[in-house]
């Protein structure tokens, strides 16, 4: 069959959104002439990082494609409009993607996030990475600007019409079941590929002027729910009741909330203490996970993060919240707290600041674990059903039927 892979806004500063379709299409592109199966990439316009990855594989420009070279305004305009689409399905059929597809007699397209759903015309295959907005619809990033109504639209059509769903955990699964009916059959459990790239890039020190003795890393973009709020309070616990002189580190794009937090540790007076680096390298990102004391990766959303996957990786030990998901995804490899509770993740600080022997136990049994599940095994998994597949999409011609 031939598969198109759509990865969207591939874009680095994206975070692990980026990263896993990053692998995702590297372990695709190392597969070449492998399989029966041929793979080309929907990519939504020349500048994408992505395009990095892609190696042989051949590469479709949907802008171009779509709407041809014109260069009058309103193409571009429509262009952009269509390759930076966040809400998912629309009830509006979208021609010129299917003209796309059909011209380029693609069989099945794969999209890495079902935030990405083009078109739901062709068989796809979709992923879920959290369904939180109908587990925690307070926080304001998952209900706020119609954001909560864009959410429930996308996902009520895009996982009832998807060809298979990917889910990461089994708690990932029940959830899918649970809130969109869909039936186990058409969902397939692929945990999160631990990302291949922390052996491969020569770590960088970021500029830290005088950063001394242990720091705990987060790196996390600045929305309300990966609950920055309760690492600042456990980094004043350390501080001030336990006399350590931890710092914090904190990578990631500002979503809105820095200000506030900004504000917060002032008031701690913790401006010392805290680095707020933004978006950072790669380079310096595992430069940051190999000498941290600890990755505190405090979220409030499950069921699955990336993070703790680099800091297994890195050789970093896990702080994590003991979220939906994290048990079945980091097992005995990470230091489980709760994420409402600053007072626990100090102590779990606390802990791995003076028990060596912990630390070794952990980053042992992460590297352990960052070694079960890969990209390969990932996409080794999508090739599988599209094994199964390949009897059914037979029954119908390569570019769907013509419209009558």
């Amino acid at each position: 069959m031939r598969v198109a892979i759509y990865p969207g806004m591939a874009f680095a500063n994206l975070g692990g959104s980026f990263t896993i379709t990053d692998e995702i299409v590297r372990a695709l592109a190392a597969k070449i002439g492998q399989g029966t199966h041929e793979f080309i990439v929907l990519a939504p316009s020349k500048e994408t990082a992505l395009r990095a990855a892609c190696g042989d594989l051949q590469v479709v420009t949907l802008d171009e494609t779509t709407v041809g070279r014109s260069t009058s305004a309103r193409a571009r305009r429509w262009a952009r409009r269509m390759a930076y689409r966040l809400s998912g399905y629309s009830s509006t059929p979208n021609l010129a993607v299917e003209r796309l597809l059909a011209a380029n007699e693609i069989d099945v397209v794969w999209y890495p996030s079902a935030w990405e759903c083009l078109t739901v015309e062709v068989p796809y295959i979709t992923t879920v990475w959290d369904l939180q907005h109908r587990l925690q619809p307070c926080f304001p990033e998952v209900s706020r600007n119609r954001a909560w109504d864009n959410r429930e639209r996308m996902f009520s059509a895009a996982l009832r019409r998807a060809s298979l769903v990917i889910a990461g955990t089994q708690a990932g699964q029940e959830e899918i079941e649970r809130f969109y009916d869909v039936p186990r059959e058409r969902i397939r459990l692929l945990p999160h590929p631990t990302p291949q790239f922390l052996d491969k890039v020569e770590p960088a020190r970021p500029d830290l002027p005088d950063l001394k003795g242990d720091f705990i890393f987060y790196p996390a973009q600045f929305w309300p729910h990966k609950n920055h709020f309760a690492l600042i309070e456990a980094l004043h616990l350390l501080r001030q009741r336990d006399g350590l002189p931890i710092s914090l580190v904190l990578t990631g794009s500002d979503m809105g909330n820095l200000p506030f937090l900004r504000a917060m540790i002032e008031r701690r007076g913790l401006s010392s203490a805290v680095r707020v680096l933004g978006f950072v390298s790669r380079e310096q990102l595992v430069w940051l996970y190999r000498h941290a004391l600890a990755l505190t990766y405090v979220t409030y959303f499950g069921p699955e993060n990336l993070p703790p996957l680099e800091a297994f990786a890195a050789g970093c030990p896990v702080i994590a919240s003991d979220v939906s998901g994290a048990r079945e995804q980091l097992g005995d490899a990470a230091f489980l707290v709760n994420p409402r509770r600053p007072e626990q993740i100090a102590d779990a600080v606390k802990t791995l600041h003076f028990d060596l022997n912990l630390r070794n136990q952990l980053v042992e049994r992460g590297t352990i674990r960052a070694k079960r599940f890969t990209a390969d095994d990932f996409v080794d998994g999508v090739v599988k059903w599209l094994d199964e597949f390949e009897p059914v999409r037979r029954c119908w011609p390569s570019g769907g039927l013509p419209v009558r």
